[in-house]
C-alpha cells in the first residue's frame, strides 16, 4: 500500500534505530518491521524522529512504572517517556534519543481477545500510538484522538 505524504514531509527520515528489550515477554513483531513502521511514522508526520527504546513486559512491570511516573494504579497497555521534554528540553535535541516506549504483552493479549484482533496487530497499533506520543501527539479531546487513530491506522497499514 502506497502512503501519501504531505509536501512538507517529503524528507525521508530513515536512519533512526529501535532498541528492543524483552522483560519476561517476547515481542510478536520483528524489530526490523517495528523499525520500518517507526521511520514511516516520522515520514508521514514530517516530524524529526530519533532513536527509540522499546521495553516489552508484563502487567506487573508496567503497573510499577504507571504508579511511579503517572501516579496511576494498575497496569496500562502502553507508556511513552520522551527524552525531549521537561528537564532535557534545553539540551541538543539532535543528540538525544526520542524516548522510550513500554508495552505490556499481557494487555496486548487481553485487547486482542476483547476486540477480535490478532496479537501482532494490537501490538503494532500500541507501538505506533507510543511513537506518536513521543512526536508530541496527544488525545486530550475527540479531534486529537481521531487524528491519532487515523495516523496510527495509516502507518500500521503502510508496512
Amino acid at each position: 500500500m502506497e502512503i501519501e505524504m504531505d509536501r512538507k514531509s517529503q524528507k525521508l527520515f530513515e536512519d533512526y534505530s529501535l532498541y528492543v528489550e524483552e522483560k519476561n515477554r517476547k515481542t510478536p513483531v520483528s524489530s526490523d518491521e517495528l523499525e520500518k513502521m517507526m521511520n514511516l511514522a516520522f515520514n508521514i508526520t514530517g516530524k524529526e524522529g530519533g532513536d527509540i527504546s522499546l521495553v516489552v513486559c508484563d502487567n506487573d512491570f508496567i503497573a510499577k512504572l504507571n504508579k511511579k511516573y503517572k501516579g496511576r494504579i494498575g497496569p496500562t497497555n502502553v507508556l511513552s517517556f520522551s527524552m525531549r521534554e521537561g528537564e532535557f528540553s534545553e539540551l541538543n535535541k539532535d543528540a538525544l534519543p526520542l524516548g522510550d516506549i513500554v508495552i505490556s504483552m499481557d494487555k496486548v493479549k487481553e485487547e486482542a481477545e476483547k476486540f477480535g484482533d490478532t496479537v501482532d496487530i494490537v501490538f503494532k497499533h500500541l507501538f505506533i500510538h507510543g511513537v506518536l506520543h513521543l512526536l508530541g501527539y496527544t488525545h486530550n479531546n475527540d479531534d486529537e484522538e481521531e487524528k491519532m487513530n487515523e495516523l496510527t491506522e495509516r502507518i500500521v497499514m503502510g508496512v
